[in-house]
C-alpha cells in the first residue's frame, strides 16, 4: 500500500460503519424510526432557521 495513498482504510471504514448503520437499522421498530427522523428534521429546521438568522446579523461591532 502507498503511504501517501491509504485512501483504501478510509473508504473501508466508510462500509463498516455503512454496514453497521444499515443493520442497525433494519432491527429499529417504525417507533424509533420515527422518533429518529422526528428528531433529525427538528435539527435540520433549527439549523436551517439559525442560518437565516446568521444571514440578517450585522455581526460584532468593531
Amino acid at each position: 500500500m502507498d503511504p501517501l495513498n491509504n485512501t483504501g482504510v478510509i473508504e473501508d471504514a466508510h462500509h463498516r460503519r455503512r454496514e453497521r448503520d444499515r443493520a442497525c437499522a433494519a432491527l429499529m421498530t417504525d417507533e424509533q424510526k420515527e422518533e429518529k427522523n422526528r428528531k433529525r428534521r427538528e435539527a435540520y429546521k433549527r439549523k436551517k432557521c439559525h442560518a437565516h438568522n446568521k444571514e440578517n446579523d450585522p455581526g460584532p461591532e468593531e
